[in-house]
Order: C-alpha cells, then structure tokens, then sequence
C-alpha cells in the first residue's frame, strides 16, 4: 500500500484527537485492523475506506493521496451537467494548471 494511505489515516485520526479503538468503533472493524492500515500491513476495503472518509470529513481521494487537500468544498457538482459541460470544465482546469 502506498505510504500516503497510511501516513494520512494518521494525520487525520491524530488531528481529530480520535484513539484508533474509537475510529474502529465507528466503521466497525478492532483497533489491530486501524493499526493494520496505519502499518501500511493492510488496505481499507473501499466500504470502509468511505465510511474512513465519512467520519473525517474528506474526501477519499484525499486519504488515497489523490488531492492535496482534505477540503471537500474543493469538489466540483457536476452531478446536473451536460458531458459536454464537464468536458470544457476539465479542459478549463487543465488550461489553468498548465499556466
């Protein structure tokens, strides 16, 4: 597993001041199963890397090292848009990130 994984479920559960007993509490796996992510030994199943995700409010992109930043707000609703709509945002981005 890639060490961002593991190095952000860290950060997040030390930054919320949360034990890994009550972050397994709350998506319902033991606290050798957090370790066990923590450890980089195993990887959250996608059902608890979103329930992971939930309890921290990020995103999961954030905790798989996708995004730098663990703002939601960042996330663009595209859910009523045309694919062409999406398609001149995504081009609009790139063009921006390119400059």
């Amino acid at each position: 597993m890639d060490s961002t994984v593991a190095e952000r479920l860290i950060e997040l559960r030390e930054k919320n001041n949360f034990s890994q007993s009550f972050v397994a509490k709350q998506i319902g796996v033991t606290p050798a199963l957090i370790s066990a992510y923590e450890k980089q030994e195993r990887k959250p199943s996608i059902n608890k890397l979103i329930a992971l995700a939930d309890i921290y409010h990020v995103s999961t992109d954030y905790i798989l090292g996708r995004t730098r930043t663990n703002d939601v707000s960042n996330v663009i609703n595209v859910e009523h848009l045309s694919e062409k709509q999406i398609t001149i945002i995504r081009e609009l981005v790139q063009n921006m990130n390119q400059k």
